[in-house]
């Protein structure tokens, strides 16, 4: 009989030595209040017309269309672009594998500018690709490097990305150094575009232009899907043809989910509304961040907001804050550095407002009034 230790030499060996990705955790806290700011989500639910397109479906007991035809229509129809280079999938997640999927062998390189979404790194490397990071500038910048990305790409390069604005440092790289590095580089380039209705920018003009552009996008964020996970992306036309072999059935995406997505770029008006007050709430946190004692946030296209803290370490304040019912993202990843930031994303109001009162009490109760004047002067 063999013995369950016997069984992990089953495990692909590429695997064996990889860390997965940490996305952040948010327990149940101690007060009963829980305050979610940690993963980017809307504070809004579905729109009007989504949340009829789930009554609707609650007694389906059928398959959703194998190719999810109508939800690839409706996305083209989002994007301007002809149907057959949409790809959906469960999330954006599930259509960076399915990317991989289509253009990844072992020893493939992808090039990435930390820090940057930590799914990249984990799922390509899965895939058997070798990561170079091409890092970002430092802060307040947190500049993108054309120059330097053109000049990491090898004959194993397969795929640059870029995700734009950037997570999770919220800024918004110029147009002009984006298409710089498109059109000057022999694989593709992937834009990721997660935040894109709320930076009010789109490369979606770059697909046209060259021939080497992926368009990638969610209905997470601004559509208030984030539960129902679909995720989108625009092919470059020369893939299409292979998109059959690796697209799984239905696209990964459910009936219901698809039904939502669809209503929601219908109901994209009352959505734009939404759009308007988180960008609002943003704007009203970053000038109460920027008023606290050496707090800095930076500027965001995003709905959220990178914040330094006037500490080393910005994880017993994270802590604190948890033990408070209030949850951000903190990085503590050295090689990122950012270890004395967290990351927090628009709420509704009263959820921001607990924020905003509770990092203020936690910062004037663990730094004395003297060194958060001095951490002020110094930023």
């Amino acid at each position: 009989m063999t013995d369950a230790k016997a069984l992990t030499r089953l495990v692909k060996s590429g695997l064996r030595d990889k860390a997965s990705y940490a996305p952040g955790v948010s327990p149940s806290a101690p007060t009963g209040r829980v305050v979610r700011l940690d993963w980017n989500e809307s504070p809004f639910p579905p729109s009007a017309k989504a949340q009829q397109a789930i009554i609707d479906l609650l007694q389906s007991s059928r398959y959703p269309d194998f190719a999810q035809t109508e939800l690839r229509a409706a996305l083209a129809r989002y994007l301007d672009a002809p149907v057959e280079r949409v790809v959906a999938g469960a999330g954006l997640d599930d259509v960076f594998n399915t990317l991989a999927m289509l253009i990844i062998e072992p020893g493939d390189e992808v090039i990435i500018s930390e820090p940057t979404f930590g799914v990249y790194r984990s799922l390509f490397s899965l895939h058997g690709a070798t990561i170079r990071n091409v890092p970002l500038g430092g802060a307040p910048e947190f500049a993108l490097n054309p120059d330097a990305l053109i000049a990491a790409i090898s004959d194993r390069t397969k795929l640059v990305i870029i995700c734009n604005p950037n997570n999770p440092t919220g800024n918004l790289f110029p147009m002009g150094q984006v298409d710089q590095v498109v059109r000057s580089v022999p694989c593709l380039v992937a834009i990721d575009e997660a935040y894109a209705e709320f930076s009010g920018t789109s490369h979606r003009a770059l697909a046209d232009r060259y021939p080497n552009v992926v368009i990638l996008r969610t209905m997470s964020k601004f559509a208030s899907l984030a539960g129902y996970r679909v995720g989108y992306g625009l092919i470059p036309t020369a893939l299409v043809p292979y998109l059959p072999l690796v697209t799984p059935p239905f696209c990964n995406v459910s009936a219901v989910a698809a039904a939502a997505a669809i209503a929601s770029i219908e109901d994209f008006a009352a959505l734009q509304e939404n759009i308007a007050a988180i960008c609002q709430e943003r704007d009203r946190m970053f000038a109460h961040l920027n008023a606290l004692h050496g707090v800095i946030a930076y500027p965001s296209a995003t709905n959220f907001l990178l914040v330094r803290l006037p500490v080393t370490d910005a994880g017993p304040i994270a802590d604190e804050l948890a033990r408070r019912g209030v949850f951000i993202r903190r990085y503590p990843n050295p090689s990122l550095g950012l270890i004395d930031c967290i990351r927090v994303n628009v709420g509704t109001p009263e959820e921001n407002d607990i924020f905003l009162t509770e990092v203020r009490e936690i910062l004037e109760t663990m730094i004395p009034e003297n060194e958060r004047t001095m951490e002020g002067a110094r930023a």
